[in-house]
């Protein structure tokens, strides 16, 4: 059984794929897990996970990206040859399941896969944002790459609703991301040397400094937060191409003593759990891994109806889903910070909602599609 990622850098979907993998049934899966490329296509993030695949997982890389010319090469021969005897010129295991984890490059590669295997699509992402601005042509194309999949699976429902209504013909699946509940619960005791500020509101955001974070419009609605004479302390944790524009801004605002760059930190899960609240000003997401991971270390959540929101919530009183623009971001915080009170009122079922994405459930339901594809 093989998984195929663009490359692994730290990031959502790869930090699910190394628990999933890690924790399928090793009697029944003689698992691979392979990056099509040896670094991130991205230069600006070189960020690699200190947890590793287990010793039983056997990964590899297709493609030596790190070398300029193999990178132009590999990608005039990708765009002229046909795909599947390049497939066959790289790939020369055997599997009998092949997953594409994520969208785009891995999708496309294992579509043409020259191998009779039970294939098995991930869709991570809200489908709008892929397609809104694409082709008729480069439509159908994906419309067909699709048609080669025996399972399409998306991370939540409004994912699998946002791609069946650009291809109604095609079915998906949802499997919620799994998470290892116990593990980020004891890594959230480490010590940290960053001490929150006991004297006002701690809130924190976690993720790649890019624009469709939302970062910018979350330092637009602080800075009218402190020019209503609120008090507060954002630590922003992650690195991205955005972070100097991002700098700048804070810069201009004088928001030094306010928000805080902490930059890419290995274990953010001590620093979510001290935090008072947890902030996603994200545009779109498929299904935040920071939400849910915040929600299982007991932290309230302030996050954009970005997709996937009202499932992660549940039933549950986990904080506050906002409308998604500058002003709902703005509103939503300056609620918290005139009553800092009804933080204890989320905080008193969250945990339990954390425990419904325990990696146990996950794995159940794709041990149920792979038996009946």
């Amino acid at each position: 059984m093989a998984f195929y990622i663009e490359s692994m850098v730290v990031g959502g979907a790869e930090k699910v794929l190394i628990d999933l993998v890690n924790n399928l049934d090793i009697s029944r899966f003689d698992i691979s897990v392979i990056a099509i490329f040896k670094k991130s296509v991205y230069s600006d993030y070189e960020f690699q996970f200190n947890q590793t695949f287990a010793s039983h997982i056997r990964y590899h890389w297709l493609v030596d990206n790190s070398n300029p010319l193999k990178y132009k090469a590999f990608n005039f021969l990708y765009n002229k040859l046909p795909k599947s005897w390049l497939y066959g010129i790289l790939n020369k295991e055997k599997y009998d399941i092949e997953v594409a984890f994520y969208e785009g490059m891995p999708t496309d590669f294992v579509a043409h896969s020259i191998q009779k295997s039970k294939k098995i699509a991930w869709l991570h992402t809200h489908q709008e944002h892929l397609y809104n601005s694409i082709s008729i042509e480069r439509k159908k194309y994906l419309k067909y790459i699709y048609e080669k999949y025996d399972r399409i699976i998306g991370v939540s429902n409004s994912v699998c609703k946002s791609f069946d209504e650009i291809f109604p013909t095609l079915k998906t699946t949802t499997i919620y991301n799994p998470f290892q509940v116990e593990l980020i619960r004891r890594n959230a005791l480490d010590d940290i040397s960053y001490r929150f500020n006991k004297n006002t509101v701690n809130l924190i955001t976690v993720g790649r400094l890019i624009k469709i974070k939302g970062y910018e419009r979350l330092i637009e609605s602080l800075k009218k937060c402190k020019e209503n004479g609120f008090f507060f302390t954002l630590c922003l944790i992650g690195q991205g191409e955005d972070k100097n524009y991002l700098n700048k801004l804070v810069h201009e605002y004088k928001l030094e003593n306010e928000i805080y760059f902490l930059g890419h930190i290995e274990n953010p899960y001590p620093y979510i759990k001290q935090a008072d609240c947890l902030i996603c000003s994200s545009y779109l997401e498929g299904l935040s891994t920071v939400v849910i991971e915040s929600l299982i270390l007991g932290t309230p959540v302030i996050t954009t109806n970005c997709g996937g929101m009202d499932e992660i919530f549940g039933e549950v009183n986990c904080g506050i889903i906002c409308e998604n623009s500058e002003d709902g971001i703005y509103k939503a915080i300056k609620d918290i910070l005139e009553n800092p009170s009804v933080l204890k009122e989320f905080n008193k079922n969250i945990t339990s909602r954390g425990d419904f994405f325990s990696i146990e459930n996950r794995i159940s339901q794709l041990d149920e599609i792979i038996d009946v594809i």
